[in-house]
């Protein structure tokens, strides 16, 4: 997936070609190689300090990221939500607040020299399904097998709302914020049950209002709708 990424960026302009290889995530790249050579991990609240064999201390946020990367039994790569350029953003965000780079965010420069903390990511596939989401939490947010893991400072996804709403659930419980870029079901506003779920995406019903709008627009009087029976469907029927 990180190779993917890579090329992502080198053909979106982000990365100059001569840095499109594997050395351009110079941050990630080397905290990998720190994770490897750990010998201890503890936690400070949702904060990994971890030593390694050669007398670092990292003070880390760990960020996973959960998407449909494939489909089927045969894993075929899944592509139509824009999940490998989403791992190529989340990649480049990450490289930019360990080196303090304020290329595209002026505020990120110099970030690093205020900011102890170090970021770092890992990808889950859910393949679109509820109960593929629900286990990478499960196992996510849970340290009694090995304490040694590293813990979330928070979620990251997932895509489809259905994944989101059965994911969140668990992660709001375990007291570990959630945020996707793409769920949209009205139904993540309720925070009795998402108390801890943020998206940078409007909620359906501002969509569906939207589109009403434009259909207003140009004089449409009737509207027939068709739709999946789920949550993302059912919010525009509903909207």
């Amino acid at each position: 997936k990180i190779r993917q990424a890579l090329r992502f960026l080198c053909l979106l302009g982000l990365l100059a070609i001569p840095q499109c290889h594997a050395q351009t995530l110079k941050s990630l790249i080397s905290l990998a190689q720190d994770l490897d050579a750990k010998i201890r991990t503890s936690t400070i609240g949702h904060v990994n300090a971890i030593e390694t064999s050669d007398n670092k201390k990292i003070s880390l946020c760990y960020l996973p990221y959960l998407d449909s990367f494939s489909e089927g039994d045969d894993n075929e790569p899944y592509n139509a939500v824009g999940s490998y350029e989403g791992v190529a953003a989340l990649l480049l965000a990450l490289e930019h607040l360990n080196t303090g780079n304020g290329t595209i965010v002026p505020e990120l420069n110099g970030i690093n020299d205020r900011c102890p903390l170090k970021f770092y990511s890992n990808s889950f596939d859910t393949k679109g399904h509820e109960a593929a989401g629900l286990n990478h939490i499960i196992n996510l947010t849970d340290r009694t097998v090995d304490q040694e893991r590293l813990i979330p400072c928070a979620i990251l996804g997932a895509a489809r709302s259905a994944v989101s709403i059965s994911s969140s659930f668990v992660s709001s419980l375990r007291g570990f914020p959630q945020i996707s870029p793409q769920s949209t079901a009205t139904e993540l506003d309720d925070k009795a049950r998402h108390k801890l779920f943020g998206r940078t995406i409007p909620n359906n019903d501002g969509a569906a209002l939207a589109l009403l709008a434009l259909l207003t627009s140009w004089d449409v009087d009737h509207v027939a709708v068709l739709y999946i029976n789920g949550a993302y469907g059912n919010d525009f029927v509903d909207g």
